[in-house]
């Protein structure tokens, strides 16, 4: 694994190891910090940008629309044509990604969640947009970073439909929100329903050396979890973890409907990833299906909605 001699110097790395608050799937976080790690190894090796198929990976975050024109489903990858009213087709449904690890902002090769929240505003601006499908295939990332997700998605004036391929932590947090979560496949996976703060040991060690800080003696809680686990006590920083992850499975409780006696629903949120069947017994999703049976959803809730203001 690339990431055995790892360094802790590149700050990119420092933000995939330590979030201050950190809600994401172990194992996808590896995938992600080995692909950054051999990403900058080639780099290093004099492996020129444009061969890494940074670029590629980005545009596979771009939006694009869905056009029902024809009868069938037609996908349009233009990334302008989401905020283009007058080029969109009538009753076309957007399509929006949400890939690889959540953050506020963007980075090498994928975009920060403000991206995909200006996708969704753009959406709801369309009135040639009946509804919007979001695309998912994360372990999450940045708590921030989904309860920004979140917001914009509580701002909907037209049905949001999850669909699926790896959805934990932070990616399921906001597909919860949806009116409507589709898995693609039986062997699709969503859970992983907490949150963790992970603490770079050898960062706290090196900053104990060499900084010394000075706060205001009217302010003594300023920075607690930092300035109590310098000198080894991570009680705090375990107080964080707790209460984040006690108000994250409040939230999923409130707008998903759990299945089952308490002790089976404290099963389903602690933590754990869950196959497409047993997320769906669970309540954690409503349908498997292809892309195809997705749109179809999204056409059902479009009617809805349309009835709702009428």
């Amino acid at each position: 694994m690339v990431a055995e001699n790892k360094t802790f110097e590149n700050p990119g790395i420092e933000k995939i190891l330590c979030y201050a608050e950190l809600c994401i799937e172990h194992g996808f976080g590896l995938r992600c910090l080995n692909q950054y790690l051999t990403d900058l190894s080639l780099l290093r090796s004099g492996v020129p940008y444009a061969s890494l198929g940074i670029s590629t990976r980005r545009e596979k975050n771009l939006p694009s629309v869905i056009s029902l024109a024809s009868g069938s489903p037609q996908v349009i990858s233009d990334r302008g044509l989401i905020r283009n009213e007058r080029l969109t087709p009538v009753g076309s449904i957007a399509l929006i990604q949400l890939n690889g690890v959540m953050s506020t902002e963007d980075e090498a090769s994928s975009q920060g969640i403000s991206s995909q929240v200006e996708q969704l505003r753009a959406a709801y601006s369309n009135q040639n947009i009946s509804a919007i499908i979001i695309e998912a295939n994360s372990g999450g990332g940045e708590r921030t970073a989904m309860d920004m997700m979140v917001s914009a998605l509580q701002e909907r004036n037209k049905p949001v439909i999850g669909f699926g391929h790896f959805v934990a932590s932070a990616a399921y947090g906001t597909l919860a929100t949806a009116d409507e979560i589709v898995a693609s496949t039986d062997n699709a996976e969503f859970g992983s329903i907490g949150a963790a703060v992970t603490i770079n040991k050898e960062f706290l060690a090196l900053y104990k050396e060499h900084f010394q800080a000075f706060y205001g003696e009217n302010a003594p809680l300023k920075n607690e979890p930092m300035r109590e686990a310098l000198e080894g006590n991570f009680e705090p920083i375990q107080k964080i973890a707790n209460q984040a992850t006690d108000a994250f499975h409040a939230y999923v409780s409130s707008v998903r409907k759990l299945t089952g006696a308490t002790a089976y629903q404290k099963q389903t949120l602690s933590g754990a990833m869950f196959s497409a069947q047993e997320a769906k017994r669970r309540g954690l999703i409503d349908g498997v299906g292809n892309m195809n049976y997705a749109v179809k959803r999204a056409q059902a809730w479009a009617i809805k909605y349309t009835q709702k203001k009428a």
